[in-house]
C-alpha cells in the first residue's frame, strides 16, 4: 500500500496567492521593525508612530467640534435680555449637544472649555499636543501650543454669548492654521529638501 504524504503548504502561500511580497516585513529582508507600515521605499512608520497619528487627528477633529458647537450656541443668542436664554443656559444647549454629561453644580462652560476631562476644548488640544510630540513636525506642535494658550490666557471664563462667539472664532482661526501647517507637513507638493528634512528633525 502507498503512503499517503500530505501536501506541504509553504506558511506564506496565502500572501503569495494575493500577489504581495511574502518578505515585505521581515527584519533579514527589510531590517526594520516587523510591526511596521511601509510607505515605500526607505519610508517607513512604526506602529506606535500611527496609533499617535490616528490619535492625533482624532483630538483635533474633537477640539474643532466643540468649538463649533459652541459657536453656534453662542450664535443663537439674539443679544435681547428679555428673550436671550442666558449664558449658562446656552452653555448647557452646546453640552447638550455634544453629549457631554455635567455634574450637580458643574458649570457648563467650565466643563466645555477647560474641564479635565476629554469632553474639554482644552482637554481635546491638550491630548493632541501629547500626539503630536511624539509624530508629528514643530510647526504641529507650535500650532496646537498656539491654540492652548488662547485658552490659558483668558483669566477666566467669557462672562456673555458674544465673548464666546468671538473666542471660538478665534479658535477656529488658529485650527485653521493648524490645518495649514499639516497640508504643508505632510501633504506638500514637492520633496523636501535634505537642509529641509534636518531643520524639521533637529527642530523636534
Amino acid at each position: 500500500m502507498t503512503p499517503i504524504v500530505p501536501a506541504v503548504i509553504p506558511a506564506n502561500a496565502g500572501v503569495q496567492r494575493l500577489g504581495l511580497n511574502p518578505t515585505f516585513n521581515t527584519r533579514e529582508e527589510e531590517e526594520m521593525d516587523p510591526r511596521t507600515v511601509t510607505l515605500g521605499t526607505d519610508r517607513w512608520l512604526t506602529d506606535s508612530r500611527v496609533y499617535n497619528l490616528v490619535w492625533l487627528g482624532r483630538w483635533i477633529e474633537r477640539a474643532e467640534t466643540v468649538a463649533r458647537v459652541l459657536k453656534w450656541a453662542a450664535e443663537q443668542d439674539r443679544g435681547d435680555t428679555k428673550t436671550s436664554p442666558g449664558l449658562d443656559e446656552i452653555a448647557r444647549m452646546a453640552a447638550s449637544v455634544r453629549g457631554v454629561t455635567l455634574e450637580t453644580g458643574e458649570s457648563p462652560l467650565d466643563a466645555l472649555l477647560s474641564g479635565d476631562s476629554g469632553s474639554s476644548l482644552r482637554g481635546c488640544l491638550a491630548a493632541a499636543r501629547y500626539n503630536a510630540t511624539h509624530a508629528a513636525p514643530v510647526e504641529v506642535i507650535q500650532n496646537l501650543g498656539v491654540a492652548i494658550s488662547i485658552l490659558d490666557d483668558l483669566g477666566g471664563l467669557p462672562s456673555s454669548a458674544a465673548e464666546v462667539a468671538s473666542l471660538m472664532a478665534d479658535m477656529l482661526t488658529q485650527l485653521d492654521q493648524l490645518h495649514q501647517s499639516i497640508e504643508g507637513a505632510w501633504f506638500h507638493s514637492e520633496a523636501l529638501s535634505e537642509e529641509e528634512v534636518f531643520r524639521r528633525f533637529m527642530q523636534q
